[in-house]
């Protein structure tokens, strides 16, 4: 492999390296499954890495990765709606503390409740912890939708959590 070539993978090495446990974060907050999340994390890689020397600007790796990544779990959810349901999956559930010990899941179930729109870009503010121009960036909408989603998404959670620890109280 050429220098060139050998850099390329060193700084595409680097920015994922550096990027991937919030990135899987963000995969698992859209998608609400850890083994989910971490597919879409893998293809979202390997679909970077096919495509990093077309980057124009090293500087907004971390958002074209993020969006790349968005995408990933966006495929991810359309696969699995349309898979066919085997009853298998009830052997391969195991008990949420097993897998992400410190997880709210009330929190991750309202989260499912919401459109991929609104979910992403929860995610991405508080997850991420972007700001309101990054995440616009991010997912090519204007500042202002970015902030009429969040104050919808975060209104509907409100009342969704709500909703589950009345439910959790009986």
């Amino acid at each position: 492999m050429s220098e060139m070539g050998t850099t390329r993978r060193e700084a595409f090495t680097a920015l994922f390296s550096q990027m991937s446990s919030r990135l899987y974060r963000t995969a698992l907050g859209i998608l609400g499954n850890p083994h989910d999340a971490a597919d879409a994390l893998q293809e979202a890689g390997l679909k970077a890495y096919r495509y990093y020397d077309k980057l124009q600007s090293r500087e907004a790796g971390a958002a074209w990765l993020t969006r790349i990544l968005i995408n990933a779990c966006y495929d991810q959810g359309r696969r699995r709606s349309r898979a066919v349901p085997t009853g298998l999956d009830v052997l391969e559930k195991e008990e949420p503390s097993a897998v992400v010990p410190e997880t709210d899941w009330e929190l991750v179930q309202a989260l499912q409740e919401l459109s991929e729109d609104q979910r992403t870009t929860v995610v991405l503010r508080f997850f991420q912890d972007m700001s309101i121009p990054q995440i616009a960036q991010v997912m090519k909408v204007p500042d202002g939708t970015v902030k009429s989603r969040l104050h919808a998404s975060l209104a509907r959670m409100r009342s969704l959590l709500s909703v589950y620890r009345k439910e959790g109280a009986q």
